[in-house]
């Protein structure tokens, strides 16, 4: 099972990279700079709500089948945290298109 660490830790480390580079602003014509970052936050608290739901059914999911996929924990929060970055990059995404935005 000492072979994915290396794998999660990979996953992990671009997890991460992908939160910080959102890949450019969100602009939207006719929206002030504080109405853009308003409706940022709204996003991202979106985000932060249903991908903390996801964690919780992906625990109790884990919690049944005694372990994770791979039946190494460390292994498994890697692969969560690439998952949980990427689904909430994409629910910020999704909702800022609602409100009209396009990324520069």
């Amino acid at each position: 099972m000492r072979r994915f660490l290396p794998l999660a830790l990979l996953l992990s480390l671009l997890a991460g990279c992908s939160y910080f580079d959102r890949g450019g602003a969100w602009t939207q014509p006719g929206a002030t700079a504080d109405q853009a970052r308003s409706d940022l936050d709204a996003c991202e608290a979106e985000a932060r709500a249903q991908t903390k739901v996801d964690r919780g059914i992906d625990q109790d999911i884990a919690a049944t089948q005694g372990g994770g996929a791979f039946g190494d924990p460390l292994a498994d929060s890697g692969m969560s945290g690439y998952q949980s970055g990427k689904r909430y990059d994409d629910i910020v995404d999704e909702c800022m298109r609602a409100f009209g935005y396009v990324r520069q």
